[in-house]
Parts: structure tokens; sequence; C-alpha cells
């Protein structure tokens, strides 16, 4: 009795834990018991909401090959969902032929073309020397009138001259890579009226047949300027265009016989130079560009500048907001008539511009309460990397002259005459012992008041 006596309140504690433990089992159980009344078991999905959970699960980027096959392997249901849904094959997966392909793989590609049917779809082929894609194109042809967005990266561009006429109607993005010189007779894509972007890296590029004047947005990688110059000056409605090329070495055009062209809807012009050339400013002496908003220069040391012409572009160009220099040893005088030039401007970006960046542009970004307006005054960005050595109380009186805190601001009885700095990055002006400790502590005291500054 007495060992009975002892164990009973651990019989007691032991029954409340296996109460306990069944309530919350039996609460499980209706939790587990109402989630089956509002699940349905996928199998049970309709194919259409099956296949719209697939779409969801395929579109986003990247697209990979594995997310539509890993859905058209789990069971027969969610295959034929797969197959029959044209849309999760419309982003054919990009080819890449390093060697002749085998019949099967002509076949897999040729099975992802169909499924995709009759919806646009997004082609991709590259090619290297020695392997042969004839196959693959036998396939991807006869689907032209579906591209949408189209990218073929091959030796000849003959192939092309197989897609009937007038095919490309659903066409609006083309990357075209390829030395093949020989398209005189290549009119299939003159006839895509609906391409509005272009991307080529070919031979001959400004004599390729394409519908220039529908033009939006081109990228070109050329051999000469020239082939530039022409190739822009036939896109009267292009709005952004980028070009890597050499710049002229001796054989300048007669500009005499180049007549001025008004290309009034190109707001971006980025232009990188491939290697050592002597002249570039011949590319801006027949161009007028009023919409132009930013313009980006990848130069060459020893490149030619002629402040005269470039001045003169300025002037029929006068709404540059974004302007960037690379890799050039233009002086601060010309720097200067740049600046005097631009109304507009917003932000300057100096990369690599030794001489460009010195005492005397300082002085004349400074801004004083009494002085005059002084260059650029709605300029709110400034970036500067490789500059000649500049003291720092030249630079605490170039922030300065253009900063004012919220507090400060709100309190001017009229807006100052020019912009209020947002953000100085100012990058090898300072000798070998980097900036004072007081230096340092004028920059913190300026990122505590709001301003994105920084200058080593």
């Amino acid at each position: 009795m007495d060992l009975l006596t002892q164990l009973s309140p651990n019989f007691e504690s032991h029954t409340e834990i296996l109460t306990e433990a069944s309530k919350a089992n039996a609460a499980h159980i209706g939790i587990v018991a109402r989630l089956q009344a509002v699940i349905a078991p996928v199998h049970k999905l309709p194919a259409e909401l099956l296949a719209e959970i697939f779409r969801f699960h395929c579109d986003p980027f990247p697209f990979t090959i594995g997310k539509v096959q890993s859905l058209s392997h789990v069971c027969g249901y969610w295959r034929r969902v797969a197959i029959t849904t044209p849309r999760l094959w419309t982003e054919v997966p990009c080819i890449e032929l390093t060697e002749t392909p085998t019949d099967a793989y002509v076949a897999g590609v040729k099975e992802w073309v169909d499924r995709s049917a009759p919806l646009p779809i997004h082609v991709r082929l590259s090619c290297r020397a020695g392997a042969d894609a004839t196959a693959v194109l036998g396939v991807l042809l006869p689907a032209a009138h579906r591209w949408s967005f189209a990218a073929f990266d091959l030796p000849s561009l003959s192939a092309f001259s197989r897609v009937p006429p007038d095919a490309l109607k659903h066409l609006q993005q083309l990357q075209l890579q390829s030395q093949d010189k020989n398209y005189a007779t290549l009119s299939a894509f003159s006839l895509a009226h609906n391409l509005h972007t272009l991307t080529l890296n070919t031979r001959r590029t400004s004599r390729l047949l394409m519908p220039w004047s529908n033009l939006e947005h081109i990228k070109m990688v050329v051999d000469t300027a020239g082939e530039a110059l022409n190739s822009l000056l036939q896109c009267t409605n292009i709005v952004s265009a980028r070009f890597c090329m050499p710049a002229w070495a001796a054989d300048l055009p007669d500009l005499s016989k180049i007549k001025l062209t008004t290309l009034g809807r190109l707001e971006t012009l980025d232009i990188i130079i491939t290697r050592d050339s002597v002249f570039l400013t011949p590319f801006f002496v027949c161009l007028a560009l009023p919409a132009l908003k930013r313009l980006s220069l990848g130069l060459v040391y020893e490149l030619g500048w002629s402040a005269v012409e470039f001045t003169q572009f300025q002037l029929r160009s006068p709404n540059i907001e974004y302007l960037n220099i690379s890799y050039s040893d233009i002086g601060s005088e010309d720097l200067m008539a740049i600046l005097r030039h631009a109304p507009s401007l917003l932000g300057l970006d100096l990369t690599s511009c030794g001489y460009a960046f010195d005492d005397l542009i300082v002085e004349a970004l400074c801004s004083s309460p009494q002085g005059p307006v002084p260059l650029v005054p709605r300029l709110h960005t400034l970036e500067v990397s490789e500059c000649e050595y500049l003291q720092e109380d030249t630079l605490d009186a170039l922030i300065a002259s253009r900063w004012w805190t919220d507090e400060q601001l709100a309190a001017f009885p009229s807006p100052p005459k020019v912009s209020r700095w947002s953000h100085i990055d100012i990058n090898g002006c300072s000798d070998y012992r980097g900036a004072s400790p007081e230096f340092k502590a004028k920059l913190d005291e300026y990122r505590a008041q709001g301003l994105r500054v920084d200058v080593v």
C-alpha cells in the first residue's frame, strides 16, 4: 500500500500528460480534416489551372530547359498538360553547336519548336567553325514567321535567303554576328517592319538590308567609324545607339560631301573606341541630336580632339544631361569648352582623364552668392577618377559652394542659382598620404547631412 501511495502522484501526472496529448492529437486531426476539405489533389486540378501554374514556374528569369522538362516528367497527366501548353515552349533553348549535331539532337529541337506553335518564339543559334548548322536551320527557318526574338552567330548568312518574303512580321529584336561579307541580295530582314532593336557584329554593316528607318535601339561592333556613321544616319527614328569601333586614322571622309542630319529622337549615344586611332570628331560634324540626353565616349589616349567641331555639335545638341568621357588625355581647356556649352548637364563622369580635371575646372565649378552663375549650374553628380593632385581646401570649397542642408535650403528666400550636390566621387586626386584626419571629418559631416560623397 505504501508503494502505491508513493506512485499515485506519478500516475496522476502521466494521466494529465496523456490527456493533453490526446487533446492536441484531436486538434491536429481536425486541422487535417479541414485542409482536406479545401485542398484538391493536384491530379484533380483542371488542365487550364495546372497549365497556368506551370507557366508561373517557368517564367522567372533565367529560363532553363530543366524547368520545362521537370514538369513533363512527373506523371502522364502533367506530361500531357505540359506538352499541349505552347506557352511553356516559346523560349527555345540556346543552341550552341561546336560540332555538327546528331539527328536525335535536331529532332529534339524540332519537337520543341513544334510544341510552341502557333505562338511567337525566341530562338538562339551559335555555330562555331567546323560545325554544320544546316539541319538545325532547316528546323528554325520554317518557323521564321513566329520569331519575335532571334540571335544568330553564324559563319555564313546565306541560309537566310530561304526565308520567305515578309515572313519576319513578328520579329522585334535581332542579334546577328557573322564575318560573312557576301549578303548583297539578303533581303529577308529588310521586310521585318516590327523590328525595333538590333545588335550587329558583322562586316560591311551599313550595307546590310535592314529596316533602318524603323529601328529604335542599335548596338554595333564595326570595322570602321565610317560604317558606324553610315549605319546611324539611316536610323531616322533611333532612340539609343552604341558603337564599338576604331576612329579614323588618316583616311578622313570628305566632310563637305556629308550633309547635316538631324536625328530628333536619339536620347542615348555610347561610343567605344576599340583601338588606337587619331580622329573622332568627324563623327559629330554631320549630326544634330536635339533630344540627346546621355553621351558616353570611351576613348583611347592620344586620340585627336577638336574643340571647335565638338562645340558645334553641342550647339546642335543642347540637351545633354549626362556626359561620360573615359581614357582620354584631353586637357582642362578642352573640358572647359565642353562644360561651357553644356547648360543642361546634370551628371559628369570622367574616368582616367588625368589632365582634364584640375584647379581651373574646380574654380569654374565653384559657386558664390555674389559671383556670376558658374559653369553647368544644374550639375548635381560628379564622378572623377585619376585626376591631378588637388588641395583639400580646394576640394572642400568645391563641395561647400554647392551644398546646403535641407534646413538651409528651405530657409532661402529664393532657390539658389545652382543645383545642390547629390553625389560626389573623386578618386585619385590625393597624394600618397591620403586624406588628412581633418578632411575626413569634414567628409563625414557632409555624409551625416545627407550628401553621398567620397574623396580619395
